[in-house]
């Protein structure tokens, strides 16, 4: 005997986890932490573009034995100023619950009824990977600009690094590394953060920041993991120190380069810039409205009461400080 089923579609179960969506990766904004940590984080601003008071001064001694009469004596104090601009910047769309939602299994998942006000089950799972997206981009424009898919144009941190003439304050060129067998090679990310540190050493006033702790190291994950796998190739485990304790345990984890004041931070947006950055804290700069306006996913039912509507509206701007070696020392591209 024989089991025959004639005409029928093999059953795959689609509604148990109809609505589980899976998303490639989380991706959080982890850029604003970051500028409230170390940069100049400005709230609140409505003006298009914002001027930041900079200051220098020239102090030289002059013989003092005998008495003066001349106190024009070129000790000057200049002001300046640097310019940041802010862009308007909507991320949005529409979503209709009668196109397709009836004809797929996701119509088990619909609320009764053809004055649909919502999404059903489907609601939560799709909101949160709009907003997973909207993430990603509002991390990635503040570091690298716009890129594809988006259409307006925004200039990032990494791109006024790579236009300023930086001359010594770039320390040097190529792809980051885990230091090769022995961890000795110039390219090793321990060896690379060193070597940042060093060259901010050689100035008299970046060595007063640096011994101050008022300076920090940002890199992507990747070149965090590689400052782990260095530092072991080069001094093993016998050497352990409470900042390498936090490597281990956390790779990801804020932590002091081994013996300095540095802290070291990641930002996933600098993944595959090859780029090691050490600079004067509140050198980095990022202007918004408000904070909320990034954070908040507006999303209504239209006029038409039947189209769902969501939008991400906000307002930004990003820059330094200070563009010269005298304020960063990086390792990366030269243009």
């Amino acid at each position: 005997m024989a089991n025959i089923f004639s005409g029928l579609v093999a059953y795959v179960e689609e509604r148990r986890f109809g609505n589980d969506f899976y998303t490639p990766a989380l991706q959080s904004n982890d850029v604003l932490p970051f500028v409230q940590s170390v940069g100049l984080f400005l709230p609140n601003v409505k003006e298009d573009t914002i001027k930041l008071p900079n200051m220098s001064a020239v102090a030289g001694i002059a013989d003092g034995s005998t008495c003066v009469d001349d106190f024009d004596n070129g000790n000057d104090t200049t002001i300046t100023q640097s310019t940041l601009a802010l862009k308007k910047g909507i991320i949005t769309d529409s979503i209709c619950p009668h196109d397709g939602f009836e004809t797929y299994y996701t119509a088990a998942g619909m609320t009764p009824g053809q004055h649909y006000e919502g999404l059903g089950v489907f609601e939560t799972g799709i909101v949160r990977e709009i907003q997973r997206n909207v993430a990603k981009r509002l991390a990635q424009n503040p570091w690298n600009g716009e890129s594809s898919p988006d259409t307006w144009a925004f200039t990032g941190w990494l791109e006024l690094l790579y236009a300023a003439v930086m001359g010594t304050g770039i320390v040097g060129t190529g792809t980051p590394t885990s230091g090769g067998a022995a961890g000795t090679d110039t390219a090793g990310v321990y060896n690379i953060c060193q070597a940042l540190i060093d060259a901010a050493m050689a100035d008299v006033d970046f060595a007063s920041d640096v011994m101050m702790g008022n300076v920090y190291i940002v890199m992507s994950p990747q070149d965090k993991e590689f400052l782990r796998q260095n530092y072991l190739k080069r001094y093993g485990t016998s050497l352990i120190t409470p900042d390498l304790a936090t490597l281990q345990n956390n790779v990801f984890a804020p932590m002091q380069f081994p013996g300095t004041n540095i802290p070291i931070y990641t930002q996933s947006s600098m993944t595959g810039k090859a780029t090691i950055i050490l600079s004067r804290k509140g050198n980095q700069v990022m202007a918004v409205d408000t904070v909320s306006d990034f954070t908040d996913l507006d999303m209504w039912l239209a006029d038409d009461h039947q189209t769902l509507r969501w939008m991400f509206r906000f307002k930004m701007g990003v820059g330094w400080r200070q563009l010269n070696t005298n304020n960063i020392k990086y390792w990366g591209p030269t243009t």
